[in-house]
């Protein structure tokens, strides 16, 4: 429960319920006032004429959930614990820019400055809003400690946000009560229930008893079973997001090594039989990490279109040739590995089985491997699956920002432990890239290597990315307020959501 100790999209959606960022974004991808009060430019002298200073201005009057004042002395502890290294974060990027002997400071209890290296492009995006991953925590209850990983805090935390933590029965839901202290004052819903439920299946049973009021981010795979549902009387919002599912080819396996491998496995699959036989067509083809909905999206990458044939020639290029069984064999190895994901996700396993069935016609055995929520996206010092890059390929879904910034996920330099590189992947033409698109505030100028990098992310077919979501949202009819936002999370406007 302590958002700087792990990664995963359920992870930001409770923190905008429980904790306070300096700003939320909205269902039009626009900066929400939070804890600041503006967003810093140079034009109101937030950011410095050298770039290298952002300013932001707090709110007053704003109190954690134990009734203890919010000020900027605890924007300051929380950037200095982000960047301990005591502590086991999986991700300091963009927050290891800034100046490491004073990263921040606070001339006054409403005012704190960040200090960076050089100009650093996302720093609005980053710095206490979702794109960093991290909002502001408890100075007062948390600077005692020498580290913060394994500390009573963890388990019960005490945030900003508009709800409280109440109670976690683990492996079946988190309870959240309203804060009678939230700044804008207390919360239209008494309580929220998150429930843990493994199965996607056992979900749609519960909407179907009402068991449960909302589904988020369901399943595309299940879409025509939805239909029911919005005859009940349940509402479902189709919204474009900034979601990708994509399979990672793990560069820790010499198998994958080969670019003309690579190649082969993405000409290989029929994305859009997937798109079809998978999602219904609810979701969006794509061929790079950057959705069409922002600025930096470059149209201009080369396509894996389904071409079988050319696949079986470039496995011939690289030297594997067809066995008695007819499994592909090189030097007495068969071209095999498995392909993992999160175990009973309806849409993994149906994209796995259908990956399976086409790779295999190529002459590609592939096997399924598929593992909890908890161990397949835990920490790297928890043995993560994927952070440990205990996996040949790799499905899942990446949930981005409104800043097209990606080095986290696709620098060298992040690599795991030092980051959430889990495809253990390193470019120098993307990391050349990355740095010279984090070096100006200039968005022109950011484009142009954002355009340098998504050729190169789908040359390279490292992961192959086979859709943006349409994300799925069902609702309760008597559930009113709620408004889907197309980046991090949706919860951006609790404090206004009501039950009839």
């Amino acid at each position: 429960m302590n958002p700087l100790l792990r990664l995963e999209a359920v992870g930001t959606d409770l923190d905008m319920l429980i904790h306070g960022f300096f700003f939320n974004l909205d269902d039009k991808m626009q900066f929400v006032p939070e804890l600041a009060l503006e967003v810093p430019t140079y034009a109101n002298g937030g950011i410095s004429k050298d770039g290298l200073t952002i300013t932001y201005h707090l709110r007053h009057g704003v109190k954690w959930q134990d009734g203890s004042p919010f000020t900027a002395a605890d924007a300051v502890f929380t950037t200095k614990a982000i960047l301990n290294d005591a502590n086991n974060l999986q991700s300091r990027n963009g927050w290891d820019q800034l100046v490491k002997s004073n990263p921040a400071d606070a001339p006054d209890d409403y005012t704190v400055r960040f200090h960076l290296q050089r100009i650093y492009a996302p720093a609005i995006s980053t710095f206490f809003a979702e794109g960093g991953l991290y909002p502001v925590l408890p100075a007062h209850l948390l600077a005692k400690y020498p580290d913060l990983n394994r500390i009573p805090y963890n388990t019960h935390p005490v945030g900003l946000g508009p709800f409280k933590f109440g109670k976690w029965v683990h492996g079946d839901r988190i309870e959240l009560e309203a804060n009678p202290l939230y700044w804008r004052g207390p919360p239209k819903l008494k309580r929220i229930i998150y429930k843990i439920v493994a199965s996607d299946n056992t979900i749609l049973i519960q909407l179907k008893t009402h068991e449960i009021d909302a589904w988020f981010r369901a399943p595309s795979n299940l879409y025509p079973q939805y239909q029911p549902l919005v005859d009940q009387g349940y509402v479902m919002q189709l919204k474009p997001g900034m979601v990708y599912s994509h399979i990672d080819l793990n560069q820790k396996k010499a198998l994958f090594n080969d670019i003309r491998v690579r190649q082969a496995i993405n000409y290989a699959i029929d994305k859009k039989k997937l798109l079809h036989d998978v999602t219904h067509d609810v979701q969006i083809r794509a061929y790079s990490d950057q959705s069409q909905l922002s600025w930096a999206y470059e149209p201009n990458v080369v396509h894996y279109d389904y071409d079988p044939a050319k696949s079986r020639q470039l496995l011939a290029e690289a030297g594997w040739k067809p066995g008695p069984d007819g499994i592909m064999e090189k030097n007495g190895q068969k071209l095999a590995f498995n392909v993992s994901g999160v175990a009973g996700n309806s849409t993994g396993l149906a994209t796995e089985a259908i990956v399976q069935q086409e790779l295999k016609a190529v002459g590609v055995q592939v096997s399924i491997k598929n593992f909890p929520t908890e161990v397949y996206f835990n920490s790297y010092q928890q043995g993560g699956i994927l952070q440990h890059g205990d996996y040949d390929a790799g499905f899942f879904a990446w949930v981005a920002g409104a800043d097209p910034d990606d080095k986290s996920i696709y620098d060298c330099r992040n690599i795991p432990p030092a980051g959430q590189n889990s495809a253990y992947w390193c470019d120098k033409t993307i990391q050349d890239a990355e740095d010279g698109a984090l070096s100006s505030y200039d968005q022109n100028v950011r484009k142009k290597y954002y355009s340098i990098i998504q050729k190169e992310f789908a040359l390279q077919s490292v992961v192959i990315v086979l859709w943006f979501q349409r994300q799925i949202f069902i609702t309760s009819p008597n559930f009113h307020g709620f408004k889907p936002a197309p980046a991090t999370s949706s919860n951006w406007n609790s404090w206004e959501w009501t039950m009839e």
